[in-house]
């Protein structure tokens, strides 16, 4: 496979940044200005650790630094409010994923690191594209909303995300997980989930920070990234630079189709990421460009093989203008404007014929925090969005006739906060109207509460999903509307050590009209069709300490006693759906051996799961049982005598198991509509990791 020459652009970059680095800047650092600092922060809120400088937390030792544990537990989250809160209290089911633990892991991907996380898994979609399922249900189209530094990284089409070899993770920060519904603050695209990715800002990375990764095979390369980001805060002022490039494949393995025909996934499943994003902020001003080029290389189309490889591109463009207006110490409003440019899907041939559309997003939002007393919350706003979408083959066009079609939408949100000494109270709802298909209307209600080492949270929640422009496109006569899933939550908490905590959650999920993919002579096309839901728990286990850390999380669903739509169930076996395992066990661990040495092992267990893999004598779908799957993984990091380079070694499913990308959707009865086979991922694969920090310069003074 020929290297992309855009390397050479990049180590251009990269020696421009460290030659920059090398100027002395004028940052004076007084005692007096670092407890000033440290005061305010400890007022502000003592648990905000991940907004400490390394100063300030090492002034706070002398004062007694909470265990490890209790860093990660009690650090505030605003994704699943908009109001920050330690998760023992957030009004969601919460999973956060710090850097340490990213970087620890060896993780190739976000693939990998989302996988860690209870509920999660991925399955097989149609052109060589892995999307997102939640809790044992299919959210690829549309149901977990994916934000990046606050942008909404779904693309607009089909409102899907495509996974493997993608973004940056190398320059996260932390990544926030609801497991659960957040459609009344976030929308149509968050009816399952969110996973809020927050990226190193200027005053993280203070210079400049570079990794390399490199994927082997017995064989063949996989992957071969690299990943670049320079910032700096000075004053008020903060600005960052951050962008990635790389060549990576889904497998080198064979994927045969439904139809029996084969051919080799190596040089033939291409997933090479491009990757820009700058930001700069001054005083409560911010502004965020993000550039997101994603070419893929096919040939798996939808149920049979293409007669040749093709292209397949996801390029966005996404930019934002914000403004933190404190009218008061009480009040804040906050005014944004967002605009994302989207081409997904760009594919010159597939198995119906070529696909040239663009898409755009026009956003308008204003948010206001109100805090009357120090127990009392309220957040409210409203928002208008305008999508356009433009067809660019000859002679092809909308349903309306025209080569583009426009859709407007606005939406209302109130939500409010009451904490007491027995209980907080999370009360709120959201409400959209869209110019085609309606209206939908969404509350939620929350209690939350901590006391000392037990935490609980007792969550119902509603919530949508938006019909897509495609999903109106190719609905019909009888249009299309949106789903509605009704969702009830139970989480209860016990700090057992001081430096160990278990938590066990418990779900239900019923969703109502969910919009169902199908084929009519040959064309897409999408209706809404009976319920679908599952029920089940999540339980976790993490101790922290110095010498490292541990986590073990067992995930289990079940579908029995649930309503389910022909497109997802498992004839065989009615508790289960397609595509995805009942049970899943993960554990993850860092071991340190020295303080610049440690061990890494994490690994995931998978129970059985269903797929249909090819056809009968009467040309119908077969449905196969697979097997438990156990992928294993070590990898082991040292940070070096050099100054801020570290070296990672490491190798991924240690014992071959070649995991499979199953699609978790199909039609059993269909002869016309047929469903793509799994799609094997990569086998054992040797990750070498290679990353350096250069810190810009300061004076310091006393």
């Amino acid at each position: 496979m020929k290297r992309n020459y855009r390397y050479l652009l990049f180590a251009f970059i990269l020696c421009g940044f460290v030659s920059y680095s090398q100027i002395e800047t004028n940052t004076v650092i007084s005692v007096d200005s670092t407890k000033i600092a440290i005061a305010d922060t400890i007022k502000k809120d003592s648990l905000n650790f991940y907004d400490m400088t390394l100063e300030q937390l090492l002034s706070l030792k002398s004062h007694g630094v909470p265990s490890e544990l209790e860093k990660l537990i009690n650090s505030l989250i605003s994704v699943a409010s908009k109001k920050p809160l330690n998760i023992r209290e957030s009004p969601s089911i919460v999973t956060l994923v710090t850097a340490d633990e990213i970087k620890n892991s060896g993780a190739r991907d976000l693939i990998d690191v989302l996988r860690l996380v209870p509920g999660i898994d991925f399955g097989m979609d149609v052109e060589g594209v892995v999307g997102i399922g939640m809790r044992g249900n299919w959210a690829h189209e549309g149901k977990v909303l994916l934000l990046l530094d606050g942008q909404e990284m779904n693309e607009i089409l089909y409102a899907t995300t495509q996974f493997g070899n993608h973004f940056a993770i190398d320059q996260i920060k932390k990544i926030e997980v609801i497991r659960g519904p957040g459609s009344a603050i976030y929308g149509g695209y968050a009816e399952y989930g969110v996973i809020n990715i927050v990226t190193r800002q200027g005053g993280d990375i203070n210079g400049v920070m570079a990794s390399v990764i490199h994927g082997q095979t017995t064989k063949d390369f996989m992957r071969d990234n690299i990943s670049l980001s320079a910032g700096k805060k000075m004053g008020d002022f903060e600005w960052s630079v951050a962008g990635m490039i790389g060549q990576g494949q889904r497998s080198n393995q064979t994927y045969t189709d439904v139809h029996g025909d084969s051919y080799s996934l190596n040089g033939n499943s291409n997933l090479n990421p491009a990757y820009v994003n700058v930001g700069a902020s001054y005083k409560g001003l911010s502004f965020r460009a993000i550039g997101d080029f994603y070419h893929m290389t096919i040939r798996d189309g939808y149920d049979a093989i293409l007669p040749m490889t093709v292209n397949q591109n996801f390029n966005s463009m996404y930019y934002e203008l914000k403004y933190l207006w404190k009218v008061n110490k009480k009040l804040t409003i906050t005014p944004k404007l967002n605009y994302k440019n989207q081409a997904p899907w760009n594919t010159p041939v597939g198995d119906t014929g070529a696909y040239l559309k663009s898409a755009s997003r026009s956003t308008a939002n204003v948010t206001a925090s109100y805090n009357p007393t120090r127990n009392i919350n309220v957040v409210f706003g409203a928002e208008t969005y305008r999508d356009l979408a433009i067809d660019k083959l000859p002679n092809d066009t909308f349903y309306t006739g025209k080569t583009s079609v426009s859709f407007y939408n606005y939406a209302f949100f109130v939500q409010g906060l009451l904490k007491t000494r027995l209980v907080n109270i999370i009360l709120g709802a959201r409400y959209d109207k869209h110019n085609v298909y309606g209206d939908a209307f969404v509350p939620r209600v929350g209690l939350t509460k901590k006391f000392n080492r037990f935490h609980f949270k007792a969550l119902y929640s509603n919530s949508f999903r938006a019909p897509a422009i495609e999903n109106i496109e190719y609905s019909g006569a009888n249009g299309i509307h949106p789903e509605h899933t009704q969702v009830g939550e139970l989480e209860l908490g016990y700090q057992i050590t001081h430096s160990s905590i278990f938590t066990i959650n418990f779900f239900d999920i019923t969703t109502k009209t969910p919009i169902i993919y199908y084929s009519v002579g040959g064309s897409d096309a999408y209706t809404n069709e009976g319920k679908t839901g599952t029920r089940g728990l999540e339980a976790e286990y993490k101790t922290k300490a110095k010498w490292g850390y541990l986590g073990v999380n067992y995930s289990f669903y079940t579908a029995a006693g649930k309503q389910q739509s022909p497109a997802y169930r498992v004839a065989q076996d009615t508790s289960m759906l397609l595509g995805f395992a009942s049970h899943k066990v993960n554990f993850y661990a860092s071991i340190n051996i020295t303080k610049d040495l440690s061990i890494n092992p994490s690994g995931t267990f998978y129970g059985p799961r269903w797929g249909y893999t090819s056809l009968n004598a009467d040309t119908l779908p077969v449905l196969q049982k697979f097997n438990p799957v156990f992928l294993f993984n070590l990898f082991i990091k040292y940070n070096t005598p050099v100054k801020g380079l570290s070296v990672g070694l490491g190798v991924y499913d240690m014992f071959n198991q070649v995991f499979k990308f199953i699609q978790p959707y199909a039609e059993p009865a269909s002869t016309t509509n047929l469903p793509h086979a799994p799609m094997a991922g990569a086998p054992r694969e040797f990750i070498l990791r290679l990353s350096y920090n250069l810190n810009f310069k300061t004076k310091t003074a006393n």
